[in-house]
């Protein structure tokens, strides 16, 4: 994985944007794992019966997303130091979600520089369904 450069990042780039399906088998394979208790988030009948259109697919599974595409970005784990978020419309299973985010603010700090990524989540039809800002940090020695 390529390390990203913090001295090539300017205000207002783009992050590389980043698709994914929200498939039925690795959601599932999700909740088993984590022990699914909310019926929203395994049962259709219940889900419908709270007005929405199927499963509503959890927001832990979708944040992870989030960690997924900006790790892949900056090639460092260690670089994320925060991640907020809000939660917008629901998403259902078998949904397309495209992750955008573009760089708002950079400073200069204690030997560090700290870069701040302004983001947000939609599904394919522009319907919003996260956002919030990323906070992440490097040493000015590199």
């Amino acid at each position: 994985m390529k390390r990203l450069n913090p001295s090539n990042i300017e205000i207002g780039q783009e992050i590389p944007p980043f698709k994914v399906k929200i498939e039925s088998k690795s959601y599932k394979k999700y909740n088993r794992l984590i022990h699914e208790m909310n019926p929203l988030h395994k049962n259709t009948e219940y889900a419908q019966n709270l007005g929405f259109d199927n499963i509503v697919v959890a927001g832990n599974f979708l944040f992870s997303y989030i960690s997924k595409w900006i790790i892949s970005w900056v090639g460092e784990i260690n670089a994320v130091k925060k991640i907020t978020v809000k939660f917008g419309n629901p998403v259902y299973i078998d949904e397309n979600l495209i992750h955008k985010g573009k760089i708002i603010e950079i400073q200069d700090k204690n030997n560090q520089k700290l870069i701040f990524c302004e983001y947000q989540v939609e599904k394919f039809n522009g319907e919003k369904v996260m956002n919030g800002v990323i906070k992440l940090t490097f040493s000015n020695k590199e």
